[in-house]
């Protein structure tokens, strides 16, 4: 990975107004579980705020705007033909931005989680599950927003189709789907680290190595379509 290629990212995504919006969406979470705990005066459902709320819908958003934060625009205005010609390796600029989107993410994601989990009064081992949780899921997130980004100018547009269709509309009517879940995934391996309950039927061994291949063929592909822009330069 190049440290330049990761500071600029890291500047231009948290610089923006993209910050705020990504600072806020964990924020968010926290506060809704601990009004939950206030107004009932017990703690709250871990499956309903942590998994439902924030490792479904709160994390995925973080990892969408962060991956997308860091590449999207860059293609979307044709600038990252400047990057390319720079005598560094497509596969270096991916895995450069997309570590920076993954760092940001899993701060955010596994740390919004975790203290959510802590005002809602739930059990350690659920602060625990849901900080791992977060981290996984974004970085596994990131990594596959982040060759939608590099594939599409509607990068956003695709990531939120994946996440609103495959894992939150069609995942709850054919449970087939769950087999491409990132979400799936992440529960079940963080089910096994933490040693929670989450509300996942799917084998250990398919997770990790579903994990991998999301994380490396993310990561891959957009390095790989970093090599297509600058060869075509129709963009």
């Amino acid at each position: 990975m190049n440290p330049t290629i990761s500071r600029l990212a890291l500047r231009g995504l948290v610089g923006q107004r993209r910050g705020l919006v990504l600072l806020a969406l964990p924020l968010v979470l926290i506060l809704l579980a601990l009004a939950v705990r206030l107004l009932t005066g017990e703690p709250i459902s871990a499956r309903g705020v942590l998994v439902e709320v924030g490792l479904a819908v709160v994390v995925p958003l973080v990892a969408l705007l962060a991956a997308n934060g860091v590449l999207g625009p860059e293609i979307d205005d044709g600038s990252v033909v400047y990057l390319l010609s720079t005598p560094v390796s497509r596969y270096v600029v991916a895995a450069s931005k997309w570590a920076t989107a993954a760092g940001v993410s899993v701060v955010l994601s596994s740390g919004g989680l975790a203290a959510a989990a802590l005002v809602g009064g739930v059990s350690g081992r659920w602060v625990l599950g849901s900080a791992v949780a977060g981290a996984i899921a974004a970085i596994l997130y990131t990594a596959l927003f982040a060759a939608m980004s590099s594939a599409t100018r509607h990068g956003m547009i695709a990531g939120l189709v994946y996440v609103l269709l495959i894992e939150r509309g069609l995942g709850t009517l054919l449970s087939g789907l769950r087999y491409l879940s990132v979400q799936a995934f992440t529960q079940r391996i963080a089910e096994q680290v933490a040693d929670t309950d989450m509300p996942v039927d799917m084998g250990l061994v398919y997770a990790v190595v579903a994990a991998l291949v999301v994380l490396v063929g993310g990561v891959a592909m957009a390095g790989w379509r970093l090599e297509r822009f600058q060869l075509r330069g129709d963009e």
